[in-house]
């Protein structure tokens, strides 16, 4: 076994994920995170939308320092954050049109009158038409999904 991975015996080391990371997000701006595989991609966004509490440094989001805040205090929030991974395709129910996927949290926020219109409008900032609404995620392409996931 390698042993520099993972002991049999006693705790694992703790490896420093994201030292010493420091960026700005402009309000409204979208911000793609590449890297190599294990660069902690996926663990920077599930930190930054609090997924994750961080073991250093803060997250300030609006003005706000999110790092310790409960998770009460945090749904609200994660309304105006966003995290797109490169494949959504697990994240779509198979059994639900894009529109059902698209309307459950707009009805789950509160935001559950004129449905149809708003589902359209969401289709249209992500550039898809209205008639994806009728389809399911085996008939998106991913870049497609992406939009919708």
């Amino acid at each position: 076994p390698d042993m520099t991975r993972k002991p049999l015996i006693g705790r694992a080391p703790m490896a420093e994920i994201l030292k010493g990371l420091d960026f700005e997000l402009p309000r409204g701006s979208v911000t793609g995170i590449v890297g190599e595989s294990g660069s902690g991609k996926s663990t920077l966004g599930r930190a930054l939308v609090r997924l994750l509490e961080p073991s250093a440094g803060s997250i300030i989001f609006d003005g706000r320092d999110i790092t310790h805040l409960p998770e009460a205090e945090l749904r609200p929030l994660r309304r105006n954050l966003q995290m797109i991974f490169q494949d959504p395709m697990s994240s779509l129910n198979p059994r639900r049109t894009i529109f059902s996927i698209i309307a459950a949290p707009l009805r789950q926020n509160g935001f559950g009158d004129n449905l149809k219109g708003r589902v359209a409008e969401a289709l249209q900032r992500v550039g898809l038409p209205l008639s994806f609404a009728s389809r399911y995620r085996h008939q998106l392409s991913g870049g497609q999904r992406q939009r919708v996931g």
